[in-house]
């Protein structure tokens, strides 16, 4: 991964303080790498039985049923300029995302990201030659905060190897392209990781946060309409609903009067929200007012 800083473009830049989901992960990335030079590891030079049981290693997570190295893997890594940059990315760009987001939502997003990491780089690795090496590192998970981070603040201007300075939706999309392009080589960077953490983060930021993209803030996941739960609740409200025109009856018959009832327009202010701004952007109420007039 290479180097980059952060600069503001006009907004205060909260990746100087360190949020708590933040310093959470870097204290557990450090005390495990810690470990991993006291048992063997790291820079020590030698695998050690934290690598071996910890890293992800594709036929044993997959074909043994091993599946905490989905995870743990993550909290591994090879020496102290890997361990360096994740930390220094995921303070960097990560302390934002949580500023915005919130603990919980920020926790859930990075750990499906390193999933994601370990999915995608399992199945392209499975039958070839890596699927006994392991894979370790947190940069899958960080590339899905760098791509939150793109999304987010797609403006925001960042100094690409500390001297080009480039807006963040670029700078995440040349990342993207070097990682793709580098695939083929023999490099020791799992690439495919990488990628893998992107694609997890932007699938799930646009299935569970669609309010992402709009600059606002989101509460839990789960609750609310930014949340998974809210996703899931406008799902729902999409497929089933049923509005009745005014012009036609309850089943589509011509309606006994031609006079707008206050439901009916409230739901074609609704309607007209819907049009102009989404789905997502509906309230709790506005919701419910369409799954009322879809059960009619």
């Amino acid at each position: 991964m290479r180097g980059y800083q952060p600069r503001s473009g006009g907004m205060s830049f909260g990746g100087r303080v360190m949020t708590p989901g933040v310093k959470i992960l870097i204290i557990a990335n450090v005390a495990v790498f810690i470990l991993q030079n006291f048992f063997g590891g790291g820079q020590t030079g030698r695998p050690g039985f934290l690598v071996e049981w910890l890293s992800f290693i594709p036929h044993q997570a997959i074909f043994g049923l091993q599946v905490w190295r989905f995870v743990t893997y993550m909290f591994l890594h090879g020496d102290f300029w890997h361990i360096g940059f994740n930390m220094f990315a995921l303070w960097m760009f990560g302390s934002q995302i949580e500023a915005r987001w919130g603990k919980r939502n920020f926790l859930i997003y990075y750990f499906v990201c390193g999933l994601g990491a370990a999915i995608v780089y399992g199945i392209f690795n499975l039958f070839g030659m890596d699927t006994f090496v392991p894979m370790f590192g947190a940069s899958g998970a960080v590339m899905g905060i760098l791509l939150a981070y793109g999304m987010t603040f797609p403006n925001s201007i960042i100094l690409f190897m500390f001297i080009f300075p480039m807006k963040a939706k670029y700078f995440v999309a040349l990342l993207a392209l070097i990682d793709l392009w580098s695939i083929p080589g023999n490099s020791s960077v799992a690439h495919l990781a990488h990628l893998g953490g992107m694609l997890a983060g932007f699938i799930f930021l646009r299935v569970t946060m669609p309010s992402l993209t709009s600059g606002i803030s989101m509460g839990p996941l789960g609750k609310g309409p930014g949340g998974l739960g809210g996703a899931w609740r406008r799902h729902q409200t999409k497929k089933k609903m049923r509005v009745v025109r005014p012009e036609d009856g309850g089943n589509g018959k011509p309606a006994d009067t031609g006079e707008k009832s206050k439901d009916q327009k409230r739901i074609d202010v609704i309607l007209d929200k819907i049009s102009r701004e989404g789905l997502q952007s509906l309230s709790d109420e506005e919701q419910e007012i369409l799954r009322r007039a879809g059960r009619k």
